[in-house]
């Protein structure tokens, strides 16, 4: 079988890549070497090394290429590291474990091992502790590798194996060494500092493994046939290696006579789990092939070399991450930002929860009173005339071009710096989108090159208030007045901007507004129409209708009369539905204080960034008030 284990240069890693070449399998290491590559720097010959960081797999891919198994190593592998920064812990333990599944899923692997830990346990809710026992993960570390094994066994199916190894703390020698977990470090005090100390009173209970008997445990489910292990938690460890820190302290210090135990009384660990192995141990008949004892007798052949410092940072790994995290990039340190930064999160509660939920009992999850509930709202919002909710803003534009003729051969002029909707729905219709260049300090479209790109074949005009700060309305209407030309705001960023104390949304004939999920307000997808005629507004919600001059509320709804429909021209369907009005009128009664919270943002934001001389900050135009959808 041909495996990847990612994290193989790790300190049960690189054991266990010697164990599966030993077994017969061949192996690839997946590594980013921060704690160095001595511990498989032997392994070259023997399997295939990749150097690179699981947060960034797009860098290497060829990864999975072969690949017929993986085991799940690499992360941040204990509570101090995962503390330094819980943001980096996430990505790492959690959002990257569930993109290599995803990947794995992709690529054809099937049997996927992800190694977990007891610690998901954390403060145990009873004295003995199985599988089947809640966990109460109460740190960092723990509850990032319970998010992660819920993460991979989502994937479980015909084609995807997914097994999770809850794994008892490991001990014992590694090529590459670790002093920083329990069992080791007090070895390494004992015989360097004839001291072993315990930390937080000593009567938590903690499961013990050596490392080599793990790699063997992740051998046996690597190996085992679909249906013993797909999809299933086991506790890889044995029910005798379950000890409490005072009792494992009081055994190591006895091996050495020049040793003092050192107990701090203060019990503040809350972490304590005496976990139960039956479950492996009866599907694997697996036994520990080393003892505490020999697992400290390996330790102290490697310490009688004087040369070999045990509390070097090399050995620990909370150590060599501090180190990382304060080097800059550009010198080998860690970089800030590998992860996903969001640009926006939906400000959601359970008000969007009840709405939406009500929806979906009422039977009725399109047309009828939501809908219209929630165009009410907005027009209020905005002090519209006429509002025709959508399935998105594209829709919207699209609606609007259609009623005001735009056909073939057509041309509309917008900006250069929009999305890409503004001028896909122009193509799309067979028109050509004219581009008429921006303001350099403002960034949204001159009205001096509206007026220059203005031609025979000009239909409309669509300016796009960029970020959410209104363009030269005025000035552009002038120009349009001038050649009976319509004006389409694209006010996709523009909820909550005002020109010259006129919401947007009131002041030309259209406006579109987009409600996508990193808007100022959110329907999940959608959009509207803000119109000021009364016909106009009509025959675009016909439009919106499929062309039909009733919808099913209009004609089925408790109070509609019996009539049938008529298709009065071909339209679209582009009506939002009742699900996305729910959410959007509970989003408006919230948009009040969302919209302060972006205006003190960008207050802040601002403040600090003038005062960057390599920064240039567009300018804020008088008259107006910024929507401030995004800070550029």
């Amino acid at each position: 079988m041909q495996v990847l284990i990612t994290g193989g240069a790790g300190y049960i890693g690189s054991v266990l890549a010697r164990t599966l070449i030993d077994r017969g399998h061949k192996v690839r290491i997946f590594d980013r070497f921060c704690y160095g590559d001595h511990g498989v720097a032997d392994l070259s010959g023997a399997c295939e090394i990749v150097k690179g960081d699981v947060r960034r797999m797009q860098e290497t891919p060829e990864l999975f290429s072969g690949i017929e198994a993986i085991v799940h190593l690499a992360g941040l592998a204990n509570d101090p590291s995962c503390d330094l920064n819980p943001d980096m812990a996430h990505d790492v333990n959690v959002a990257s474990t569930e993109e290599l599944a995803t990947l794995a899923v992709r690529a054809g692997v099937k049997r996927f091992v992800h190694v977990s830990s007891c610690s998901v346990y954390g403060k145990g809710v009873f004295a003995l502790l199985d599988e089947k026992s809640p966990t109460n993960a109460v740190s960092v570390y723990g509850r990032t590798k319970l998010e992660a094994e819920e993460a991979v066994l989502k994937h479980a199916g015909k084609n995807f194996e997914p097994v999770i190894a809850r794994a008892a703390t490991l001990y014992g020698a590694s090529p590459r060494m670790r002093f920083d977990i329990a069992v080791n470090q007090m070895v390494a005090t004992a015989l360097r500092q004839n001291v072993v100390n315990v930390f937080g009173g000593g009567n938590q209970w903690r499961p013990f493994m050596h490392v080599a008997d793990g790699a063997r445990a992740l051998a046996m489910l690597l190996e085992a046939p679909a249906e013993k292990v797909s999809g299933e938690i086991f506790n890889v460890g044995t029910n005798d290696g379950n000890q409490r820190i005072r009792d494992l302290a009081e055994r190591i210090a006895a091996r050495y006579v020049d040793a003092d135990l050192d107990i701090a009384r203060d019990d503040d660990d809350q972490r304590t789990f005496r976990v139960q192995f039956d479950k492996f141990a009866d599907a694997f008949d697996f036994k520990a092939e080393h003892t505490l004892e020999s697992g400290c007798a390996e330790i102290d052949v490697m310490l009688e070399d004087p040369s070999l410092d045990p509390f070097a940072e090399q050995f620990f790994n909370v150590r060599t991450m501090k180190r990382l995290l304060a080097t800059p990039v550009g010198e080998g340190g860690e970089p800030t930002a590998p992860r996903f930064i969001g640009l926006y999160k939906p400000t959601l509660d359970e008000n969007e929860e009840k709405a939406v939920v009500k929806v979906l009992q009422s039977g009725w999850l399109v047309g009828g009173s939501i809908l219209k509930s929630f165009e009410e709202s907005f027009a209020n919002e905005v002090n519209a005339n006429h509002v025709i909710g959508t399935v998105s803003c594209t829709a919207a534009l699209h609606l609007c071009l259609a009623h005001v003729g735009v056909k073939p051969g057509d041309e509309v002029i917008t900006s250069p710096i929009t999305w890409a909707s503004t001028a896909n729905t122009m193509t799309h219709m067979g028109a050509k989108p004219v581009f008429a260049d921006i303001e350099p300090d403002t960034l949204n479209i001159n009205p001096e090159n509206v007026e220059k790109a203005i031609t025979d074949r000009t239909k409309a005009i669509m300016p796009v208030h960029l970020a959410g700060q209104p363009c030269d309305l005025e000035a552009i209407h002038a120009i349009a007045k001038k050649r009976n030309i319509p004006v389409i705001e694209d006010a996709a960023h523009a909820l909550g901007a005002e020109y010259k104390g006129t919401p947007i949304g009131s002041y030309s004939d259209f406006a579109c507004f987009s409600f996508y999920a990193i808007k100022n307000i959110t329907t999940i997808e959608g959009g509207v129409v803000t119109v000021r005629d009364k016909d106009a507004a009509e025959h675009i919600r016909l439009l919106a209708a499929n062309g039909m001059s009733a919808t099913a509320w209009d004609r089925y709804s408790r109070s509609a009369a019996a009539a049938p429909p008529v298709v009065v021209e071909p339209g679209y369907k582009y009506l939002m539905g009742n699900v996305n009005a729910a959410m959007g009128i509970e989003q408006l009664k919230k948009y009040p204080e969302l919209k302060e919270s972006r205006q003190r943002l960008a207050r802040m934001y601002r403040a600090v960034l003038e005062e960057i001389d390599e920064i240039e900050l567009p300018r804020l135009v008088d008259d107006v008030v910024h929507a401030w959808h995004l800070l550029i």
